[in-house]
């Protein structure tokens, strides 16, 4: 079992952040009624993945601990962008990534013929990146996040979170691909988050490595942080 204490150190650590910095986020969502309290020692509420997944969204979204709340307002609640059919929220599907690490990934393949991977593992080494317009009158102006992970077979999948119902379109193929089909050349998404904004010009672009996540499932199921074939 996790307890709250605990998970915050853990994210602190898997973040590169001080374990006193990430206490303070924890006090503050916690405060917010993000962090489930009861008690301490004993009496303490053992920690989920969707507790982790605030946390993380907190530490990685916010440089003080005040702003942790303000943070999660803005970008817990995205919704995949362009999906009718899905009602998951960012917090819940990176709850989901969490949950399931660390896991076995299958050591890499080409395709044949084509002398390259299926997606990118390179590119799913940052499972989560934060875009954050900054400046004067940013206020009412959209965020997106975009989550990239693999599955047991190696395949890089990335799905983009923004607004209810914000379509945004990606890459040439994506009319015939799966929502989460990772179709982007390179880091497109980079390129295709930024074209929502019609004038808008400074950004802040924050990233989180799979290795943290992979950490911090590990340490909720008491397991060995085991990276694998990841990297291939």
């Amino acid at each position: 079992m996790v307890s709250s204490r605990e998970l915050a150190d853990v994210v602190g650590d898997a973040l590169g952040i001080s374990r006193a910095s990430a206490q303070l986020h924890l006090k503050t969502i916690r405060a917010g009624g993000q962090i489930l309290f009861a008690g301490y020692g004993r009496a303490a509420a053992e920690m989920t993945s969707l507790e982790a997944a605030r946390l993380v969204l907190a530490c990685a979204g916010s440089t003080f601990a005040k702003d942790s709340m303000e943070v999660l307002k803005r970008f817990a609640h995205l919704r995949p962008a362009g999906s009718k059919k899905s009602s998951i929220s960012l917090e819940q599907f990176l709850s989901g990534r969490i949950a399931e690490l660390p896991m076995y990934v299958q050591p890499e393949q080409r395709e044949r013929g084509l002398g390259r991977s299926f997606g990118s593992r390179r590119l799913a080494q940052t499972a989560l990146q934060l875009y954050e317009p900054i400046g004067e009158k940013v206020e009412e102006l959209p965020r997106f996040a975009v989550v990239r992970w693999l599955e047991e077979k190696g395949h890089s999948k990335l799905k983009i979170f923004g607004p209810a119902m914000r379509l945004v379109a990606r890459g040439r193929h994506s009319a015939n691909a799966p929502e989460d089909e990772d179709d982007l050349p390179g880091a497109g998404e980079f390129h295709h988050v930024l074209g929502q904004y019609s004038d808008h010009t400074l950004f802040q672009v924050r990233a989180v490595a799979r290795t943290a996540l992979i950490e911090i499932g590990a340490a909720l199921k008491g397991a060995t942080a085991d990276y694998g074939n990841e990297t291939g």
